[in-house]
């Protein structure tokens, strides 16, 4: 009878382990996604460009043996337009007027980029 104890204590312990690591993981991601997008629109509002790291390639296409790929094809639109779908839900602001005037200047600087991508 004891071993069956031991079995259901260690089981819920680990059980709570493997909970505590989910959660864990989960909000160290979800603190990287909101940092990572912070830092870039900080960068693009203060410069007007896309930040360094969107235009350097991708760690995968370098291991795939093209060292030179240029990040450009993925676009720096398309990484703007999903950091602005970020900003539209993101809850880290004080208030709708603070998100509301971030958003508009994200939308400014896009305008800026379409307008020399279609040159």
């Amino acid at each position: 009878m004891s071993f069956i104890a031991v079995f259901l204590v260690a089981s819920i312990i680990g059980a709570a382990m493997v909970a505590w690591v989910i959660v864990w993981a989960t909000n160290r991601a979800a603190s990287s996604a909101v940092t990572r997008h912070f830092k870039a629109s900080e960068y693009i509002l203060e410069t007007g460009n896309p930040p360094p790291e969107w235009l350097a390639a991708p760690v995968w296409k370098r291991l795939l043996g093209n060292p030179f790929a240029s990040a450009r094809s993925l676009g720096a639109l398309a990484r703007l337009d999903e950091m602005i779908r970020f900003f539209e839900q993101c809850s880290f602001y004080e208030d709708e007027f603070a998100r509301e005037q971030h958003l508009a200047q994200l939308e400014a600087i896009r305008r800026k980029w379409q307008t020399v991508k279609d040159r």
